[in-house]
């Protein structure tokens, strides 16, 4: 102790050491428990995501699995339906050639109508059998254009020469109008029949009698295959759901028994697969109108 210095003066600063070195000790503890708590945290959050991880692995393994059997399931449906449908045609083939074979020994008698009636119901089961066959391909995205230069006046030809006769026994005039017959353009005109047959025979089965017109004509670069019925039209609530699949123009029981509804939206379907569009609109004045619209720039 200095002479200046007070007995005083010295515990004060004994005090003040003492204070500051306790103080300095609980920052210290404090820091070491901060520490601590932080470490015990990271190593919790470690731990949560190494479980998450797992975890996430697990499904997406799970997933993959899944979707591996999905595969297979829808594989194994596509080849049975396919199969199914071809096996299935050949002997209903087989069976409409004889009932035609049939048709000239029993005209002017009873069974004439059994006859007629037996070959209707048997066409109608090959249609199916071929929308189905149509649908698995179409699941599959097995369908490709299969294009070739068609001439439009020969297309229109076509389309009298399928239609016609049938038109006439339902009560309706078919009116085919082609502006640019001569006009080649590239087409898969099996399925642009295909999809026409479906139309045409939707306008001659549910539509009033009258004429049902086919335009075929060019605008730009597409092609429009324009179908008016004679009328009732349809309503436009049910328009927007005519194209899914088990939706029927006529739900009437008759109508039920003839087919599944699954037409038009296989014609949409295809219509997609050619790159174009099909829609279905009424024109105001009591008639639906289908349209078929193809590009020519192919």
């Amino acid at each position: 102790m200095t002479s200046t210095e007070s007995p005083d003066q010295a515990a004060d600063a004994a005090r003040s050491i003492a204070r500051l070195e306790r103080r300095l000790e609980r920052e210290r503890r404090a820091r070491r428990e901060a520490e601590e708590i932080a470490d015990r945290g990271m190593r919790e959050l470690w731990l949560v995501n190494q479980e998450l991880d797992r975890r996430v692995a697990e499904r997406t393994a799970d997933l993959e699995q899944t979707l591996r059997e999905l595969a297979v399931a829808s594989s194994s449906r596509e080849r049975f339906l396919s199969t199914l449908s071809h096996e299935t045609r050949t002997p209903l083939n087989g069976l409409l050639g004889m009932l035609e074979l049939l048709t000239p020994h029993v005209e002017g008698t009873q069974a004439a109508d059994y006859l007629a009636t037996a070959t209707r119901s048997a066409d109608r089961l090959r249609q199916l059998l071929t929308r189905l066959l149509d649908l698995v391909e179409l699941g599959s995205g097995n369908v490709t254009p299969e294009l070739e230069p068609v001439e439009l006046g020969e297309l229109a030809d076509s389309i009298r020469k399928r239609w016609q006769l049938t038109a006439m026994r339902t009560g309706h005039l078919l009116a085919v109008s082609s502006s640019h017959e001569a006009r080649v353009v590239n087409l898969d005109e099996r399925r642009v029949l295909q999809i026409l047959d479906e139309l045409l025979d939707n306008a001659v089965t549910h539509g009033d009698r009258g004429t049902v017109n086919l335009d075929i004509s060019i605008s730009g670069e597409e092609l429009r295959l324009e179908i008016t019925d004679a009328g009732p039209g349809i309503d436009a609530d049910r328009i927007e759901g005519l194209f899914d699949d088990f939706t029927m123009l006529d739900a009437s029981a008759a109508r039920i028994s003839e087919g599944l509804g699954l037409g038009l939206g296989l014609c949409q379907q295809l219509a997609e697969a050619l790159d174009g569009r099909l829609t279905i609109t009424n024109d105001g004045c009591g008639h639906t109108v289908a349209t078929l619209v193809l590009p020519t720039n192919r």
